[in-house]
């Protein structure tokens, strides 16, 4: 490859440029007006060009919502991993993701609602468009929990969870070899559990039952935990206090 070739075109860089503004345009509009509000007409008309003209960066809106949410995806997925990256053990680690996920949504509310809150009418997804980052997520989150089962601080024998078989779009992401185990169940259980925590307070049904979410989810946190197998959940939380 040559010198010309590794520098991206004025072409391209405009082109980049331009797929950047609409997707502005476009998380202006499902923070203002949610994900029904999202209108390519009306990105156009901020943007002051043809409708038209759009459909030479995506084919319509079902695209423009599937790069949003890989964009999503994404972001959610640096804020775990730098969350890891910074926690002392696996107890801590985990501890860790928890928060850092509900720091990104409460930060961030448009882009997890469009990945986590009421489907798009007529939008399905195809699984292949967020391969890479699902499978990026899903190793983050389910490797924390590893850690710890190999650590020996968490036992997945002392949890309620039965074996289970994986579902097709975990076995589309993780491959065929998954073995029918509980930590299947145990890391999707929990997982649903936090993510389910967070809609809760990003929607708004949470915050007028209690005056203090923040401290309300560290309990949940370490409620989850516990249901994990993990021996000493309160460990990485007692240390982050002192």
């Amino acid at each position: 490859m040559t010198a010309d070739e590794q520098v991206p075109s004025r072409r391209d860089g405009r082109r980049a440029d331009t797929i950047a503004e609409i997707k502005e345009h476009a998380w202006n509009q499902l923070e203002i007006k949610g994900a029904g509000g999202l209108s390519l007409r009306g990105i156009a008309r901020d943007m002051k060009i043809s409708p038209g003209a759009l459909f030479h960066y995506f084919d319509g809106q079902a695209a423009l919502i599937t790069a949003l949410c890989v964009d999503a995806y994404d972001a959610q997925a640096d804020a775990l991993q730098e969350a890891i990256a910074t926690a002392p053990g696996p107890v801590a680690q985990w501890r860790a993701l928890c928060h850092a996920v509900r720091q990104w949504a409460l930060d961030q509310p448009a882009a997890f609602t469009l990945i986590a809150g009421t489907p798009i009418p007529g939008y399905s997804m195809d699984p292949q468009a967020t391969e890479t980052v699902g499978r990026r997520i899903l190793l983050i989150v389910s490797s924390a929990y590893l850690n710890a089962v190999e650590t020996g601080d968490a036992d997945p024998a002392t949890t309620d969870v039965p074996p289970l078989t994986a579902g097709p779009l975990l076995t589309y992401l993780a491959g065929e070899s998954i073995p029918e185990t509980a930590v299947t169940g145990i890391v999707l259980n929990a997982w649903a559990s936090i993510l389910g925590f967070i809609s809760g307070e990003v929607f708004g049904s949470l915050s007028p039952l209690v005056a203090d979410t923040a401290t309300l989810f560290e309990a949940h946190v370490t409620t989850v935990m516990r249901g994990m197998g993990f021996r000493h959940p309160m460990v990485a939380h007692s240390k982050a206090d002192q």
